[in-house]
């Protein structure tokens, strides 16, 4: 099948299952979870506050290092913009693909509401990027960039060596590791639990 039809055929899979997600749920975190691969969650676990807990599922097979850039660019985008993402791989039509989900996070104080999805073939070949709507899918010819979501977000470093951002991440792993009260393990997941506010 060559990569126009592929795309075509990959791009309609994954329309009419977020269009079936729609029905059910809000949540990106319940699209296809148990073909989930990686994922990070700003969780809210208690009423009083913003996300308190951070929980980071990693990478623990081999992905083409496209789909593996590109996880990584919205990681770096999630410590600015505040998004929780979810990498799968499920197979179309007998072949495997791979979709990044992106859902912005919104809270009283913050609002970087927006859903968004990059799609790949098993070779890591681009099909596809756009944002999600009720109505389906606005695909764009090109990947997402931080300047796409409601929130903006600096270049990532990957894409531009040496540019230092304007800001200070809202949060990164240096943060976590240095100011979560509880760190949990299990399997390829850890959960990063902050301080409450006084």
């Amino acid at each position: 099948m060559n990569l126009d039809i592929r795309k075509s055929v990959v791009r309609q899979f994954y329309s009419t299952e977020l269009n079936k997600l729609y029905d059910l749920s809000d949540s990106f975190c319940n699209f296809f979870p148990a073909c989930r691969i990686a994922s990070v969650q700003l969780l809210t676990l208690s009423t009083d506050m913003a996300f308190n807990c951070v929980e980071i599922e990693k990478i623990e097979q081999d992905i083409p290092q496209s789909v593996v850039k590109t996880y990584n660019r919205h990681l770096w985008y999630s410590q600015y913009s505040l998004s929780d993402l979810y990498l799968v791989k499920i197979p179309v039509e007998s072949e495997n693909s791979f979709a990044l989900l992106i859902q912005g996070y919104v809270d009283d104080g913050w609002d970087n509401s927006g859903r968004f999805i990059e799609i790949f073939d098993k070779q890591g070949d681009f099909l596809g990027a756009g944002r999600c709507r009720y109505e389906g899918v606005e695909w764009l010819s090109r990947q997402l960039d931080g300047k796409d979501f409601y929130t903006p977000a600096p270049p990532w470093v990957g894409d531009e060596p040496g540019v230092q951002p304007a800001s200070e991440p809202r949060w990164s792993t240096e943060f976590l590791l240095q100011y979560a009260v509880n760190i949990e393990h299990k399997g390829s997941v850890t959960r990063y639990m902050l301080p409450g506010e006084d």
